[in-house]
């Protein structure tokens, strides 16, 4: 899936929606960092898969005075992007890491295993790197999240004559128990639950349209065009003919599991 993050937008636009729309406050990053430095401390080997904008390692950078940080990434602009600053940035696929055998002090895999063709591979391939006693820590979204903003993605993707792709499933539920089986335990959990709200439809049909390129509407071709005005649409709809602000419940699991 490299082609849906050619362009590193859409990712920021569901970042910031997500971070702004969010009650309560949605502190995904927070979260993750922490839970990994309880368990690998502030230094050694940090690496973050599917590292994107590099975010979460610069934040670790400023916070810890980590000591080396590495970001991976399938997109050539997502290792751009997360490049310097004192952050090394290496191409390669979760299923085949691009790092030698027990080198890795700590590895983040956060909101990225949905996108993964082989989810158990990529981690056996995780733990391979990681070194004994290093500790794994993934985040993945909960069973059913933003029910409302999925169905209405697939009406008017269906509607718009695209077909509705088929994604592997990937949650805190089915999650857990390959942990267990590849790790041998998870050692701890943190959940969030919480909602989107949105008191207007241009957030919603902006957080709708960053997920298009998901259902294979790569982002300025006429078919994408015309599905973004779609979804505008849509959620002008739902805001003239509905009371009160849009809901939608959210939730996300950190996981934390040690080689």
């Amino acid at each position: 899936m490299e082609h849906e993050y050619a362009d590193l937008g859409a990712l920021r636009t569901r970042r910031a929606v997500h971070r702004t729309y969010s009650s309560p406050a949605d502190a995904v990053d927070e979260v993750t960092l922490k839970l990994a430095r309880r368990w690998t401390g502030a230094r050694g080997t940090v690496v973050d898969v599917g590292c994107g904008t590099g975010d979460l390692l610069r934040k670790w950078a400023r916070e810890d005075g980590a000591g080396q940080l590495i970001g991976v990434d399938r997109s050539a602009a997502a290792v751009r992007e997360t490049r310097g600053g004192g952050i090394e940035a290496l191409r390669g696929d979760a299923c085949a890491l691009p790092l030698r055998d027990d080198s890795v002090d700590c590895l983040l895999e956060r909101h990225m295993l949905y996108h993964v063709a082989d989810p158990e591979r990529a981690l056996k391939e995780s733990r391979r790197v990681i070194r004994p006693g290093g500790a794994f820590v993934a985040v993945v979204n909960m069973p059913g999240t933003t029910p409302r903003l999925s169905r209405l993605l697939r009406r008017c993707v269906s509607d718009g004559g695209a077909a509705l792709p088929s994604f592997p499933r990937v949650d805190s539920e089915n999650l857990r128990p390959w942990l267990k089986e590849t790790f041998g335990a998870v050692v701890e959990e943190v959940e969030y639950r919480g909602e989107l709200i949105f008191h207007e439809p241009g957030p919603l049909a902006a957080l709708a349209a960053s997920l298009l390129v998901f259902y294979g509407l790569e982002r300025g071709t006429a078919r994408h065009i015309r599905m973004v005005r779609m979804l505008e649409e849509e959620a002008a709809r739902a805001f003239a003919e509905g009371s009160g602000p849009w809901r939608d419940t959210k939730g996300w699991t950190v996981f934390a599991a040690i080689k």
